[in-house]
């Protein structure tokens, strides 16, 4: 049996439905063993639901997977604007890492966001100018061109806190 992390009711239920049809087909599993092997991806509050339901009433993992899905809807994740990016910005004290760090964490939220838009919401958030000069200077024309001229920055003030 293919493993799955164990889904508790937190989490989005479409990641975890997907994650677990995917397994599933990679491994030549029908949609017959599918349903009574769904159970087996569950804890706590999502295996509760499951043996509350009522025995045969399911009879397609299609039909799993919706009653599934609007029943633990909650904890889906919805996706962000590429206009959030716009409000991340550099604390006065904060080193340029963790900024990276909160920036690339608010940046893989939204699905779609073009490299242009992500250059310029990451400098428009910079607060150190020495960053923001060096960017300025020679305009970056990618993220792995941005990230790699703010890791010379990173490594820098690695070495002077140390």
């Amino acid at each position: 049996m293919p493993q799955v992390e164990a889904y508790d009711g937190s989490r989005d239920p479409f990641d975890h439905l997907e994650s677990f049809k995917t397994l599933m087909h990679l491994q030549g599993i029908t949609d017959e063993i599918m349903c009574p092997a769904f159970p087996t991806t569950l804890r706590g509050p999502a295996r509760v639901w499951f043996s509350r339901l009522t025995p045969n009433f399911i009879s397609t993992f299609k039909k799993l997977s919706s009653q599934f899905a609007s029943h633990f809807i909650r904890g889906r994740r919805y996706k962000k604007s590429i206009a959030s990016l716009m409000n991340v910005k550099q604390r006065e004290d904060e080193r340029l890492r963790s900024y990276i760090t909160r920036f690339n964490k608010e940046a893989l939220s939204i699905d779609e966001a073009d490299y242009k838009i992500l250059v310029a919401a990451f400098t428009n958030g910079l607060q150190k100018e020495n960053v923001l000069f060096s960017l300025y200077k020679k305009d970056p024309k990618t993220m792995l061109d941005v990230l790699y001229r703010a890791s010379k920055y990173m490594n820098a003030e690695d070495a002077l806190l140390a």
